[in-house]
């Protein structure tokens, strides 16, 4: 069960205040969103130069799937709009977007704050030029479900934002180091369960378990796992974006894509044998 539909009204609205609040600047936001969007399965993102972009302020494509991945992408122009909560997204804020977007491309905004009803209709009433509309609430609730920024109860967490966006001065904190060290007891106790999405497997990588990553050396950059106590196989680790790669084949033998390009998300259970540095990955038949 996804913790974000157990919120109340007034427990979302208090949690994207502080989230709102937690980024000090429109800039900040925007950095956030580069890694936030990269874990949702987006390539390629950046933030355009600030003095010449012209609106739109971070860019990024989706590729496509399978043997089509280099020509099927989709092209996304980006604006972030760091906004209390009473100031709403206007109707005139989407089409200067959409006068910026290419033939072709899509364009995206994402707001702290929410979209009046006028600026919801102008973002999808043209199909040559459409733009996703994400406010705050649909942000932060999808922050909660993939562990951005959020402790479990949820509460909003700077220190947990701050690890997010890979701040060093925070991961020599003697605080921080002994709670990780609690989690590390903890999850081995019992397997960490979590989806390997569609984003995912469309990026063809495996997101890692925020405390299985915790685990790993500081210089590590492969680890094997064993799936379903049958298969063998090493992963390499992208430490900045928390993920598994070389998991293609991993994903084509679990079913997860198929011949055809069919993407099927796969509910699994993790656990990390330290002693002998060895994933133990379990995929739902």
């Amino acid at each position: 069960m996804q913790v974000s539909s157990n919120l109340s009204e007034q427990e979302i609205i208090e949690l994207q205040q502080k989230f709102y609040e937690y980024f000090e600047t429109g800039y900040a936001f925007e950095e956030f969103l580069k890694e936030y969007l990269l874990k949702m399965g987006l390539d390629e993102v950046e933030v355009t130069q600030r003095s010449r972009d012209g609106g739109v302020d971070l860019k990024a494509v989706r590729k496509g799937v399978g043997d089509f991945s280099d020509i099927d992408i989709t092209h996304y122009y980006i604006q972030a709009k760091r906004y209390s909560l009473s100031n709403k997204i206007n109707v005139s804020k989407i089409r200067e977007l959409k006068g910026t977007i290419p033939f072709g491309y899509k364009g995206m905004m994402i707001t702290t704050s929410d979209f009046t009803v006028d600026a919801i209709s102008e973002a999808g009433n043209d199909q040559s030029k459409p733009v996703v509309v994400i406010n705050g609430k649909s942000l932060i609730m999808s922050c909660i479900d993939n562990e951005i920024g959020f402790l479990f109860k949820p509460i909003f967490s700077k220190r947990q934002m701050d690890m997010f966006l890979n701040k060093s001065d925070l991961i020599s904190n003697d605080i921080v180091k002994n709670e990780v060290s609690s989690e590390i007891v903890e999850s081995k106790k019992s397997a960490i369960e979590k989806t390997i999405t569609s984003n995912d497997i469309r990026a063809r990588i495996v997101s890692i378990p925020t405390s299985i990553m915790r685990q790993f050396d500081s210089d590590q950059i492969s680890v094997k796992v064993i799936v379903n106590d049958e298969k063998e196989y090493n992963f390499s680790i992208n430490k900045i974006r928390n993920y598994f790669g070389s998991v293609t084949s991993f994903l084509r033998d679990y079913g997860m894509i198929s011949d055809d390009g069919v993407i099927t998300p796969k509910q699994c259970k993790w656990l990390y044998n330290i002693e002998e540095k060895v994933v133990m990955l379990y995929v739902e038949k």
